[in-house]
């Protein structure tokens, strides 16, 4: 089994311009295809709503994502991953990083 390297702000930075882009990325794709909204990704990461936000229009303006629709009666609004090369990557470090939080908790 290979050890899961958490992925540095820095790295983020570097390919994504942004320090928490890949930290948005990663927990978007361990939903495995489950909608999404920007409020549930800021509570699971513990990001602001206020950078959490833009990284997602970000990703629905290259496309990674799509709009799902708007929650009746309220301003929520959900979201879907589209095929693309990035989530497979992502989500092979989450299957990865959820094995080795398995096996380091046995």
């Amino acid at each position: 089994m290979t050890m899961v390297e958490p992925i540095a702000p820095e790295d983020s930075r570097l390919v994504f311009g942004n320090s928490h882009m890949v930290t948005v990325m990663v927990e978007i794709a361990s939903l495995h295809g489950e909608t999404f909204s920007s409020k549930l990704i800021a509570d699971a990461t513990r990001l602001s709503p206020g950078i959490v936000h833009p990284l997602i229009q970000k990703l629905l303006r290259a496309k990674f994502i799509e709009f799902v629709e708007r929650v009746p009666g309220e301003r929520t609004i959900l979201y879907r991953v589209r095929e693309n090369p990035w989530w497979e990557a992502a989500s092979q470090y989450t299957r990865d990083r959820e094995a080795t939080d398995r096996a380091q908790a046995s």
